[in-house]
């Protein structure tokens, strides 16, 4: 097997080996029994919503940093563009985001590094804004915030300190030609009062997130406080997001059972866990084949031939 071959395949075999572990020793019968038409009716309705509300945050904040490019995309082009990344983010997130720059840099006339920069300035705020609900959710907690809080610190003072960098007027000497690379233009000119918009549109993204994790505790009937339910889910869309596994299975179901195993059972917990996960599987990949057939026919061409 060749290294490239071994790079393709290891996520799929981190994927599927966890899941076996986690499945080892558990009682099919009541993984089955924690399912029902109950828990279908009211995760169908909350990951319909989810899909609205998400679809049209990411369109918002993506046209907000497109205010001065030289074709002005309506917003439901920006979403459907994001809809066509959605395919490609399932096997991998950078292609995910390679995706959408390359569909921005061709659709709006950029640049492609300052459509990668804009991919990026998004991912970075979103990073900021995961670990900083985490955080408030920690926050009333009394074991164990110390270590989040630092990572939360670390996390905006490289934010923070690179942005400044970045801005700074002074010469940064040696370091001057890397300021002025095309991916940094995002994080180097965007206006503070957008970024602040920026950060304040991927909250209510992250909110729209707890928002359908609370669902699939109410449907399942699993009780657990907000403050535990919020970092715990936050975690879990970190972990998910670690490019390791396929779309984050077995990583994701891996941290769930471990944060939660003291509300429910395993088997309850997993069941909970695949049918989150594999319900945003499934939204993800409608939404790319249902609205943006030609954007990810594009995206996967295109993608294929930067590769």
């Amino acid at each position: 097997m060749t290294r490239k071959t071994f790079q393709r395949v290891l996520p799929a075999l981190v994927s599927a080996g966890i899941l076996v572990w986690l499945l080892r020793g558990i009682d099919p019968q009541a993984l089955v029994e924690a399912l029902g038409w109950r828990v279908a009716g009211i995760m169908i309705a909350a990951l319909l919503a989810y899909g609205a509300a998400t679809l049209w945050l990411e369109a918002i904040s993506i046209q907000r940093l497109l205010l001065t490019v030289p074709a002005r995309l309506p917003l439901w082009t920006i979403a459907r563009i994001k809809c066509a990344s959605y395919l490609l983010a399932i096997l991998h997130y950078a292609l995910g985001a390679a995706a959408l720059s390359l569909l921005l840099h061709r659709r709006a006339s950029l640049p492609l590094g300052r459509a990668a920069s804009i991919v990026i300035l998004v991912t970075s705020v979103d990073l900021i804004v995961v670990l900083g609900l985490a955080g408030l959710g920690t926050a009333s907690l009394r074991s164990g915030p110390d270590l989040h809080a630092g990572i939360l610190l670390g996390a905006l003072v490289l934010f923070f300190g690179g942005l400044t960098l970045l801005r700074v007027p002074a010469s940064l000497g040696p370091l001057e030609r890397l300021r002025e690379l095309a991916i940094f233009e995002g994080l180097r000119t965007v206006p503070p009062a957008r970024l602040c918009e920026l950060f304040a549109l991927r909250a209510a993204f992250g909110l729209c997130f707890v928002s359908v994790c609370a669902a699939a505790f109410l449907a399942f009937e699993v009780s657990v406080p907000l403050v535990r339910l919020v970092p715990g889910m936050l975690i879990v869309a970190l972990v998910a997001a670690l490019p390791i596994a396929v779309a984050g299975l077995g990583t994701s179901q891996a941290a769930f059972v471990f944060l939660f195993a003291g509300y429910a059972s395993q088997e309850k917990l997993l069941a909970m866990s695949l049918v989150l996960s594999a319900g945003l599987l499934l939204l993800r990949a409608g939404m790319g084949l249902v609205f943006a057939r030609e954007f990810t026919r594009e995206a996967l061409r295109d993608t294929r031939s930067a590769a």
